[in-house]
């Protein structure tokens, strides 16, 4: 009776087994799995027929230590701390801590997919999308990863259910190891205003 008890559990969680896991395994351990990394990409807000792109780079150092880079701002975020800098004509510095108990892009990139269900997947020659969500923050979106290599192509992030076409979107047009010297390292703006939020 027992071992036939066994046999029924081992079944039932081999048929609740998603599939699509595997995908977000072999995605984190790209995210992670390096010395560093650089991606150029175009960052877009999307609101139904509107949206506002932004070109930049976007360096990974390991969990928790990012440097995003554009035309408008730059964002350094090491560990906990958080580092705004708008490139407009104030040279305003916003000093902050990462909210915790919550999910955001940069808990993405660091290829933390703990609580993701894989809600469809299509694939071709080229890439592999993933549409997920995640039920605890309420976020839903696309991830779309290459073929065989599992490195980001492009992803969109939303938690605002009563407005599903509103979200960003992050196209990814290169990927690279992070060779010539990082943006994070060299990190020294001259500020006009300095706003410290944290506590």
């Amino acid at each position: 009776m027992f071992s036939v008890l066994l046999t029924i559990l081992f079944l039932v969680s081999m048929k609740q087994a998603d599939p699509n896991q595997k995908y977000l395994d072999y995605l984190s351990k790209s995210l992670v799995d390096h010395d560093g990394m650089k991606m150029n990409i175009k960052w877009s807000q999307i609101d139904g027929e509107k949206s506002w792109s932004q070109i930049g780079v976007i360096e990974i150092l390991g969990k928790k230590r990012f440097f995003l880079d554009t035309d408008q701002q730059s964002v350094k975020i090491d560990n906990n701390q958080i580092i705004t800098y708008y490139k407009n004509e104030s040279g305003k510095i916003i000093y902050d801590t990462l909210i915790e108990d919550s999910y955001d892009i940069f808990d993405f990139l660091s290829g933390d997919f703990s609580g993701f269900i894989i809600t469809n997947s299509t694939a071709n020659r080229e890439a592999i999308q993933l549409d997920y969500h995640l039920d605890t923050f309420n976020i839903r979106g696309k991830i779309w990863i290459k073929q065989k290599l599992y490195q980001p192509i492009k992803f969109t992030f939303g938690n605002n259910s009563e407005r599903p076409g509103q979200y960003i979107e992050v196209e990814i047009t290169n990927y690279s190891p992070l060779t010539n010297g990082s943006l994070f390292n060299s990190f020294s703006p001259d500020a006009m205003e300095i706003i410290d939020l944290r506590e």
